[in-house]
C-alpha cells in the first residue's frame, strides 16, 4: 500500500498550466491516474473521478475551507455551519435536499424554462449595439435575473445579486485576505433575503420564493432555514452559471460553423452546451475530504485528507471519449460530463443551470449570428475557469 507521499507530484504553478490548462491536465493523466499536488490528492482518471463523486466515505471539503479562510463568528459563519454543503450525513441533510429537490428537480426545471427564456430575452433587448463586454452586460445577469424572477424582484436588482454571488464565492480562491469582504457580503445578502421573504409573505404568488415559503409554513423548514435557502440559491445558482455562459460563448464562437449552425437551428444549443461543458468545464475540479481512513486503488488515504477530482483531465481521456480534444456537436450524451458532481453531493440546481445556459446560447446566436469575440480575458486556478472580460462585436 502506497502513501500520499509516494504519489507523483504535479505542479499547478507550471506556466504550461496557465497557458493551456485542459491540455496540460490531459497530458498529466496520460502518465498518472492518481497524483498529489500542493493542495492534496489529485484524481486524473475518469473512472476514478466518477467513483469518487459517488463515494459515501467522502464528505464535502467546505468545512475545512471555512476554517482555513478564518471566517470569524458572524452570520456568515453560522450560515456555513448550517448550510447544505456542510451536512455530510443524517436526517438534516436528507430533509433539506428533499425540500429543494421537490422544487428544482428535472421536471420542475423543465417547467421553469419559459420564465428563464423570458429573462434572457429581456436582457438581450437591453444590450447596446457595437462592442460590448458580454460577460458583464449579459452572462453575469442571466442567472442573477432568473433569481430576481424567482423572488419577484425587479430585473434591475440582477447586478446586485450577481456581484454578491461573485463576492461570496471568492471563498474558493482560498485567499484569507478576502474574508472580510466575504463576511460583509453575506451580511448584505441576509438583509436582502429577509426583505424579499417579508415582501412575498404579504403577497404570495406562484413564484419560486412563494413555493419555498409554503414549504416552510408546513413545517419542513424552519424560518432560519428558509433564509438560508434564499441566500444559498444566490451563491450556488448565480456565479458558476454566469461563468459557464461566458466560457461557452467564447469557445463556441471559435468553432468553425458551430455558432452559425445554432443561429439557424436553436435546438442545437442543447448538444453544443453539453459538449462545451465537457471540453471546457467551469469547475476544473471538485473537492472532498475523507470522513474516515480509506484507500483509493493502492493508496492509503487518512481521515481528513483533501482529495480533488480533476474533471479537466477526466473529460479528455482518450479511452473514454473518442478524439477527446475535438469539439463534436454529434457526440453521444453518454458517457456524461461530471460538471455537476454526483451522488450525495450532486448539484441540486444542475437542471435549471443547464437550461439557463442553453437559453442564453440559443437566443444570443439567433439574435447575433455574426457575433465576434474581440478579447477574452481568461483566468484559471486549479479549481475554476472564468473570464474576467469578454469583449464582442454585436454587429
Amino acid at each position: 500500500m502506497r502513501t500520499i507521499a509516494d504519489l507523483p507530484f504535479i505542479d499547478y504553478a507550471d506556466p504550461a498550466y496557465a497557458a493551456a490548462p485542459y491540455e496540460w491536465l490531459a497530458e498529466q493523466a496520460l502518465n498518472h491516474r492518481i497524483a498529489r499536488s500542493d493542495r492534496g490528492v489529485e484524481l486524473l482518471d475518469y473512472n476514478l473521478c466518477r467513483a469518487f463523486v459517488l463515494d459515501r466515505t467522502m464528505g464535502t471539503d467546505h468545512g475545512n475551507l471555512v476554517e482555513k479562510m478564518g471566517i470569524p463568528e458572524s452570520r456568515a459563519l453560522t450560515f456555513k455551519r448550517r448550510m447544505l454543503l456542510t451536512q455530510n450525513r443524517g436526517e438534516v441533510r436528507q430533509r433539506l435536499r428533499g425540500a429543494l429537490t421537490g422544487l428544482i428537480g428535472p421536471k420542475q426545471a423543465g417547467d421553469l424554462r419559459e420564465g428563464i427564456a423570458g429573462v434572457v430575452s429581456n436582457l438581450l433587448d437591453a444590450l447596446p449595439d457595437g462592442v460590448v463586454d458580454l460577460k458583464h452586460a449579459f452572462a453575469d445577469l442571466v442567472p442573477a435575473g432568473v433569481y430576481c424572477h424567482w423572488v419577484d424582484a425587479p430585473l434591475s436588482q440582477a447586478r446586485f445579486v450577481s456581484e454578491m454571488s461573485e463576492t461570496v464565492l471568492a471563498i474558493f480562491r482560498r485567499d484569507p485576505s478576502l474574508t472580510p469582504r466575504i463576511v460583509a457580503a453575506y451580511d448584505e445578502l441576509f438583509a436582502y433575503a429577509a426583505d424579499r421573504i417579508a415582501a412575498r409573505k404579504q403577497a404570495m404568488g406562484d413564484d419560486f420564493l412563494s413555493q419555498l415559503i409554503r414549504v416552510q409554513q408546513v413545517g419542513v423548514l424552519s424560518e432560519s432555514e428558509l433564509e438560508d435557502f434564499a441566500v444559498m440559491l444566490i451563491e450556488a445558482s448565480t456565479d458558476n452559471t454566469a461563468a459557464s455562459i461566458a466560457i461557452i460563448i467564447d469557445r463556441l464562437t471559435a468553432q468553425p460553423g458551430v455558432w452559425a449552425a445554432i443561429a439557424n437551428d436553436p435546438t442545437l444549443a442543447i448538444p453544443a452546451v453539453r459538449e462545451a461543458m465537457r471540453l471546457w468545464p467551469r469547475s476544473i475540479s471538485t473537492s472532498r475530504t475523507a470522513l474516515e481512513d480509506t484507500a483509493i486503488e493502492d493508496v492509503a488515504i487518512p481521515k481528513g485528507a483533501s482529495i480533488f477530482a480533476s474533471f479537466g483531465a477526466a473529460h479528455r481521456q482518450p479511452d473514454i471519449f473518442e478524439n477527446p480534444h475535438k469539439f463534436d456537436l454529434t457526440r453521444a450524451e453518454r458517457p456524461p460530463h461530471m460538471n455537476f458532481g454526483g451522488g450525495a453531493f450532486a448539484c441540486l440546481g444542475q437542471f435549471v443551470a443547464t437550461i439557463e445556459v442553453e437559453e442564453a446560447i440559443a437566443q444570443l446566436a439567433a439574435c447575433y449570428p455574426n457575433l465576434k469575440v474581440l478579447n477574452a480575458n481568461r483566468d484559471y486556478t486549479p479549481m475554476f475557469h472564468r473570464l474576467k472580460q469578454l469583449d464582442v462585436s454585436l454587429k
